[in-house]
């Protein structure tokens, strides 16, 4: 599969959150403290969605149970859950951002 362009670069922004699904994924787009990132959908520990999850100190706040992940390392800082979020690897290409699903 080609480029797969998933927003423009002008349109992202500190809180930016954007849900996708791509090749049977639900995935999301967001982007906090300037780094943008592409995660699985999911919080790793309940399954719930993360597109309403809050954002402070470089951790995303699963809105469930209010576990935090870490957006560098994508690794918890609970005890209670083991598993990490998934990150997808994101291609700038001209003014647009996506992923290269082959």
């Amino acid at each position: 599969m080609p480029f797969v362009a998933l927003e423009k670069l002008h349109q992202l922004y500190d809180g930016y959150r954007k849900p996708v699904k791509l090749a049977g994924q639900n995935l999301l787009l967001l982007q906090e403290n300037g780094k943008t990132c592409l995660i699985k959908n999911e919080c790793p520990h309940a399954g719930a969605p993360l597109t309403y999850a809050t954002c402070s100190s470089n951790a995303l706040r699963c809105p469930l149970h209010g576990i935090e992940f870490d957006l560098t390392t994508g690794r918890s800082r609970s005890p209670v859950c083991a598993n990490a979020l998934q990150f997808l690897p994101l291609i700038y290409e001209g003014s647009s951002i996506g992923v290269d699903l082959c």
